[in-house]
């Protein structure tokens, strides 16, 4: 036990060492704190790795308790406390220099028989296969050109000014907002196809216009990757031909006139090809499957947000190879 030089207060006898943090009188062994105790309720702990458990790796509130022995209660508290707090700070975001691409989707939640939809953005640097996310908007509606825009409002005006493409899935208006603020408009080819197949195995649809359908689902896949002029203009008379057949199903024919209307904008990444754009919004999508799960027990648009704003948070950016495949399954 070590001696020290100071004297005690109660009987001016030396001080020992009593530990790391209490020292003793040498005379009466009476001990005390070096520091005063602090009074009153503990503050409360923020866990991160409470947000992280729940939000990011998907952990139940029983598997929680199970591991550490807190109620679930309790497990639900903390982990709103610490959303909050991660929600009202406001998060330092660096981008890469250089144009980008703004990749966009909504997704759909319902509310006491209301529409919501939730607007999820993220920026891709042209010379980067990484996109980095904003923080998501929940507007009372359906999707739509005027909600779009209320959207992407919330992205600083610096920002707006250095984007100079709009990746998406082709919802109503979506070419509007391209045009509106002067980018280039890049429209998903998975939904185009999936739009196509979607009925392909289906009883009904098996031998009337089957052949017709196949032979416009091949030509549609040309017409998305070709670059060849004379290739391209001798399938669009093939697909016009074939769509004014009386056994053309009604339901491709509408899809097929839409795609020759907006084909630029499903060639957009090859009409520019120095913007390295992406040819899906598949990146984006498969975030929102992810924000689903996280947010799966929530049961009010504020939580809602809540949560997918602190896990977008968290997540920080995805990987957008961008370009698709036009060999999906039949």
């Amino acid at each position: 036990m070590k001696t020290l030089h100071a004297k005690s207060l109660c009987c001016r006898g030396g001080i020992n060492r009593f530990g790391k943090r209490r020292r003793q009188c040498s005379i009466c062994k009476h001990t005390w704190r070096i520091r005063k105790k602090r009074r009153g309720r503990k503050r409360n702990r923020l866990a991160p790795q409470l947000v992280i458990r729940t939000l990011m790796e998907h952990r139940t509130f029983a598997q929680q308790h199970r591991n550490n022995g807190i109620s679930q209660s309790g497990l639900s508290r903390r982990l709103a406390r610490a959303a909050r707090a991660v929600f009202s700070t406001k998060p330092v975001r660096r981008f890469p220099r250089g144009p980008y691409a703004l990749l966009g989707d909504g997704l759909y939640f319902k509310f006491k028989r209301m529409d919501w939809v939730m607007y999820v953005m993220a920026l891709k640097p042209v010379h980067s296969h990484k996109a980095y996310y904003f923080d998501p908007v929940l507007l009372e509606g359906k999707e739509s050109y005027e909600r779009w825009r209320q959207a992407i409002a919330t992205i600083p005006s610096e920002m707006q000014k250095r984007i100079c493409s709009f990746v998406s899935d082709g919802f109503r208006g979506s070419k509007l907002v391209a045009r509106e603020h002067g980018w280039v408009h890049q429209r998903c080819h998975f939904h185009l196809l999936m739009a196509l197949i979607r009925r392909h195995g289906r009883r009904s649809y098996r031998t009337r216009g089957a052949p017709i359908r196949e032979k416009l689902l091949g030509i549609v896949r040309i017409l998305l990757t070709t670059t060849d002029n004379e290739i391209l203009s001798h399938q669009i008379t093939k697909a016009r031909r074939l769509i004014r057949h009386p056994l053309c199903p009604p339901w491709i024919r509408i899809q097929t006139v839409e795609f020759l209307r907006t084909l630029n904008d499903f060639r957009a990444y090859l009409i520019y090809p120095k913007l390295n754009l992406p040819t899906t919004t598949n990146a984006i999508e498969s975030s929102g499957k992810l924000i689903r799960k996280a947010t799966s027990t929530a049961r009010t648009p504020q939580s809602i947000l809540l949560r997918a704003t602190v896990f977008l948070r968290f997540k920080k950016l995805i990987t957008c190879n961008g370009k698709s495949s036009t060999k999906l399954r039949q």
